[in-house]
């Protein structure tokens, strides 16, 4: 990643960030090797290399037809588990998404590029892995509120919804629209697989970070014990599960399945519903990164524009950060772009709004080589923009 960029204090912090990545260590992570800075101030990471792809391309490859829900929750459960090392180690991943749980040939679930948003954060590339990543936003992240390690966990509510639906729970066709889906939207409700999984999502996909459950909390739930002990004893990962057992046994109530055929792609019905698990004492799992403000916040109302989705003011919506995110996207597509194309290419973002041909258009200005990717680039500045402006008015 490049860093010439970056004075020299944040150069040195990106490594240090990386660096401690390095050390960390679990079975379901995927191990940094080597962290260097070439001469030409470029931060190279050498990772392991997963060998089996990722969850993102296995989900492609069904061609909708639906995953089992022993393997959904085999996937699942080892993401959670490495999630857990993580925040116990008080990192957030702040960038999960199907493309970044990789799989081993065995089956191997490997949770990879943790942390790494933080360390581009400060770098052009930082603009790049946005464009990715919108529909794993939590509502905080995108209103720029002070947000926690339950932002991981709604991300990871919203890789379970995709494991099970082959679909993301919120879609549209800009980042303008998909944002206020994921704040006033509810999503679709996950159909063919058991009621604890369905209520599983409801909870990490709460748009009060404070109703979500901790990660420690999902890996308690009742039904995913045996997804736990299977994959542990599968994969020897040498887990200590006995505290996860020891809380979902005093919780859950008995419960029957039914089994379904196992030559067939249906899946384990179960009739017990899901219960609220008390919660651990673990200090860090409502750590936050900055306050978080326990009172009661006015939701935000929207108004939907032809190409700006406008937020009424709420309390914690920091206009200054979300301007600074701005500024840095705008001077990154203004080096990719002559000032004249940048400024064509904006006013016909900025005016035109979303129609079928306005990526030709963009083309037309600044060549159909870089029209796909910078074109999304240009609406999430036109999005920031226009956030920070209602915030701060």
């Amino acid at each position: 990643m490049e860093t010439s960029t970056m004075d020299p204090k944040e150069r040195n912090e990106a490594v240090k960030e990386a660096m401690l990545l390095k050390k960390m260590d679990h079975p379901n992570i995927v191990r940094f090797q080597e962290v260097f800075m070439t001469r030409k101030c470029r931060l190279c990471i050498v990772m392991d290399y997963a060998d089996g792809g990722d969850v993102h391309q296995e989900i492609k490859r069904r061609e909708g037809k639906l995953i089992q829900e022993s393997r959904v929750l085999e996937w699942f459960v080892q993401t959670c588990i490495a999630l857990k090392h993580v925040h116990e180690r008080k990192v957030l991943h702040r960038d999960l998404k199907t493309q970044n749980i990789f799989l081993m040939a065995t089956g191997q679930i490997k949770l990879g590029d943790f942390g790494i948003a933080k360390v581009l954060e400060a770098t052009k590339d930082y603009a790049k892995t946005m464009v990715g990543t919108p529909y794993y936003l939590s509502p905080e992240i995108i209103e720029d509120r002070p947000y926690s390690f339950k932002s991981d966990v709604w991300s990871c509510g919203v890789v379970l919804y995709e494991m099970a639906t082959l679909r993301h729970p919120f879609d549209a066709d800009s980042l303008v629209i998909l944002a206020g889906k994921i704040l006033r939207d509810q999503h679709p409700p996950v159909v063919g697989y058991s009621e604890p999984l369905n209520g599983l999502v409801n909870k990490m996909l709460a748009k009060d970070a404070r109703l979500r459950p901790t990660i420690s909390d999902v890996l308690d739930t009742a039904f995913l014990q045996s997804s736990m002990a299977a994959v542990n004893t599968k994969y020897a990962l040498g887990l200590d599960l006995s505290m996860h057992a020891a809380v979902a046994a005093a919780a859950a109530p008995p419960r029957e399945m039914r089994v379904a055929p196992e030559d067939s792609d249906s899946v384990l019905m179960a009739t017990m519903p899901v219960h609220d698990h008390p919660k651990n004492d673990d200090d860090y799992e409502e750590e936050e990164f900055e306050d978080y403000e326990e009172d009661e916040e006015e939701e935000p109302h929207l108004e939907f524009g032809q190409s700006v989705v406008r937020t009424a003011p709420s309390a914690g919506l920091g206009a200054g950060a979300v301007g600074g995110k701005a500024e840095s996207l705008r001077n990154y597509l203004c080096s990719q772009v002559t000032s004249q194309e940048f400024r064509k290419a904006y006013t016909l973002v900025r005016t035109v709004g979303q129609t079928d041909g306005l990526q030709q258009q963009v083309s037309d200005v600044i060549g159909s080589d870089k029209a796909p990717e910078l074109l999304t680039l240009f609406q999430l500045l036109i999005f920031l923009e226009d956030v920070a402006a209602t915030s701060g008015s």
